[in-house]
């Protein structure tokens, strides 16, 4: 492919996901450009960490790959992983000689893929996940390949980290609005200062073992006090 369709289709496909909604949303189009912007790869999917060290996969193009991922997750070992922790390209060439992750490594050859490639996900701060790229036959990226997906994955780390930002800011502005509503209640029913109504919440989330934003939308919702829930 020349340089300047490369261009283009990099281009549109940095254009293709920020006009996406939600950060699901552009993680799931991630996913399905992702076959086609790397030729060599059969099917693709996204590891996303949710938070801290717990990672998902909440889009893959095939039940496969979800199923791949959940084995790598419980047995603690695979080029996905290697990628988000070490922020990198992981590239399994052949399942069938591969040393590295041997247990990870069968269960893919049994299930009947040859090739992986792994490549991290990163915002300024941190990796944020890894975009995964699997083939049914050895050999599947060469290193043209496997710079393709890189430059790829990189694009698509710039637009979902914006994504993601977005989100959480968003989610930050909203869970203080209804913590102060549910504040706003108990000042009213109950007499009290702002400092001894939010005081009221924590105790509250401290004895019904939940957040404190999830108690303030209870609490808006429903109308009751900390200690009745």
């Amino acid at each position: 492919m020349a340089d300047l369709d490369l261009a283009q289709l990099f281009a549109e496909m940095a254009t293709n996901l920020d006009q996406q909604p939600t950060v699901d949303e552009a993680l799931e189009e991630t996913v399905r450009m992702a076959v086609e912007a790397v030729g060599s790869a059969d099917h693709a999917g996204v590891s996303w960490c949710v938070r801290r060290r717990e990672v998902d996969t909440p889009y893959a193009t095939t039940s496969l790959v979800k199923e791949l991922d959940r084995i790598q997750y419980e047995l603690d070992e695979g080029p996905s992983l290697e990628a988000f922790e070490e922020g990198v390209a992981t590239l399994v060439r052949d399942t069938s000689t591969d040393e590295r992750f041997p247990r990870y490594s069968a269960a893919a050859l049994e299930r009947g893929v040859r090739s992986v490639l792994s490549c991290a996900l990163s915002s300024p701060r941190r990796t944020i996940g890894a975009l995964n790229f699997y083939a049914m036959h050895p050999d599947a990226f060469d290193d043209y390949g496997v710079e393709l997906a890189k430059i790829y994955a990189s694009h698509a780390s710039i637009v979902l980290a914006n994504r993601s930002l977005e989100q959480d800011l968003q989610v930050a502005v909203d869970t203080r609005g209804t913590i102060g509503q549910a504040m706003g209640i108990l000042i009213e029913r109950h007499r009290i200062s702002p400092k001894n109504a939010f005081d009221m919440l924590v105790r509250g989330s401290q004895q019904s073992n939940m957040k404190l934003r999830d108690l303030a939308a209870h609490i808006v919702d429903t109308g009751l006090d900390p200690s009745a829930v």
